[in-house]
């Protein structure tokens, strides 16, 4: 399978993608989860404000977890 990005870093890309239990003593993702998922959280946001104009901070909030 090909993505249609070029990584620099494939061993990079290899460790993100590869679950904790696999990787070796030292390896370890979990930076990588918490960039990842405050990227996803950005992105959520963004689409909420500008799909849901009407809805509050609350309501966002809501739907966004």
């Amino acid at each position: 399978m090909s993505l249609p990005h070029a990584f620099r870093d494939e061993a990079l890309l290899r460790r993100a993608l590869t679950h904790p239990s696999v990787q070796g003593e030292g390896e370890d993702n979990q930076r990588l989860e918490f960039l990842g998922d405050a990227v996803l959280q950005l992105l959520t946001s963004e689409w909420l404000v500008a799909q849901r104009p009407g809805w509050d901070e609350g309501a966002m909030s809501r739907a966004r977890g």
